[in-house]
């Protein structure tokens, strides 16, 4: 028969694993930030001139 779940265990592994994780986060914040904000302009431009080249094939067919 299979053992109930510890869910003082599961508290305890859950929280010795996201422990190290949010130090890692914490001391690359800065840079973690800096690689989100170029992502996001990367993918704002991409959206710009996707827009771009749809509007100029519109025009063109007319």
């Amino acid at each position: 028969m299979r053992q109930p779940i510890d869910l003082d265990y599961v508290r305890t592994a859950i929280v010795g694993t996201a422990s190290p994780v949010l130090g890692v986060i914490t001391s690359y914040q800065e840079q973690i930030e800096w690689h989100l904000r170029l992502a996001s302009l990367l993918v704002g431009l991409a959206v710009g001139i996707l827009s771009l080249v749809s509007m100029v094939r519109k025009v063109r067919r007319k």
